[in-house]
């Protein structure tokens, strides 16, 4: 059976009933749904995932309906809220088998329920031009209403990171290498499973603890490694109007990345991981916390030309790959 044989109510009832949903009006079943939104505020983000741009038809299913949850609930969780709902949005296409949308729906659930966030809402379209899917999460802010944002780093501050940095890259490496050309309707078995580049890559687990803990730690600017060290350290930089220094001889070490160089770590993207700017005497507690010093942030007209982001290795600056990009201009 495919989705040109399936109703457009059966795709979510198969969704209904395998992600935690709140009875209606809080719930799927109106036409939209009661949002009780907490006293400080909810933090709210959305992440699209195209057919042949973000996944191949052969990712398998249960770990595609995992992910794109998770990389949704790692932009919530990185601000400091934590993950409370979300809405899903897919365009199907006729070929897409059943067994794959079963499959799809459990990874969701699967990942819902481990972060303890439940479906309220969304819609399901025919897509003549593959499967697309977008998630809107949304999380409840810390009662002080302090959120870890891009523009709170000063000169001085400690940059420090958290993550499988580089992994992702070489799982899509490796997958890229390996994928057929079909629907992959189960999960992560044998060697995908086995392999942690692998499962960086189709099935993400992002720390959804690690936003809250390093803003009760003392760090004060942040953001989701979701493009990588390359593309997202400019942005930190630009946002918080400093300059950053990076150290690549820094970056954790990691057995599983070790045929990649530092530079290739830091130009990898969905590593799905944290990057703060912290005072010093902040820096301690946070590398107790699994954080790792990769350098430090000045005055941003103390840099050469004017650039964001100085990398280093052995005291030399180098540069780093061009990272994936969207859009020709970056």
């Amino acid at each position: 059976m495919s989705a040109d044989a399936l109703s457009e109510q059966w795709l979510i009832d198969v969704v209904t009933a395998a992600v935690p949903v709140p009875s209606s009006p809080e719930g799927p079943g109106d036409d939209a749904a009661l949002v009780r939104f907490p006293p400080a505020g909810a933090v709210v983000t959305t992440d699209a995932l195209v057919e042949g741009v973000h996944f191949l038809r052969a990712h398998p299913a249960e770990a595609l309906g995992w992910k794109a949850l998770a990389v949704n609930l790692s932009d919530v969780a990185a601000m400091g809220a934590r993950p409370t709902a979300f809405l899903l949005t897919a365009g199907v296409p006729d070929d897409l088998p059943a067994a794959w949308w079963r499959a799809f729906a459990a990874g969701l659930g699967a990942c819902a329920r481990a972060a303890g966030t439940a479906l309220v809402g969304g819609d399901i379209v025919r897509s003549p031009l593959g499967l697309t899917l977008n998630v809107v999460a949304w999380g409840e802010a810390p009662a002080d209403g302090r959120l870890l944002t891009r523009a709170g780093g000063r000169p001085g501050d400690v940059l420090l990171a958290r993550g499988g940095l580089g992994r992702s890259a070489l799982g899509w490496r490796r997958w890229e290498a390996i994928a057929g050309p079909g629907w992959a309707p189960g999960g992560l078995h044998g060697d995908l499973a086995s392999d942690p580049a692998l499962r960086a890559h189709l099935r993400p687990e992002p720390d959804l603890d690690a936003g809250p803990r390093a803003l009760a730690l003392g760090a004060r600017a942040g953001m989701d490694l979701s493009d990588g060290l390359a593309t997202d350290l400019p942005r930190l930089a630009r946002a918080s109007g400093v300059a950053l220094v990076v150290d690549l001889e820094r970056l954790p070490d990691d057995p599983v990345c070790a045929e990649l160089s530092a530079e290739e770590r830091a130009a990898g993207g969905e590593d799905y991981g944290l990057v703060v700017l912290a005072p010093p005497d902040a820096a301690s507690a946070l590398e107790a916390a699994g954080f790792a010093a990769i350098g430090h942030a000045v005055e941003s007209s103390a840099q050469p030309g004017g650039a964001p982001v100085l990398w280093r290795r052995a005291g030399r600056a180098v540069t780093i790959p061009r990272a994936f990009t969207h859009f020709a201009g970056g």
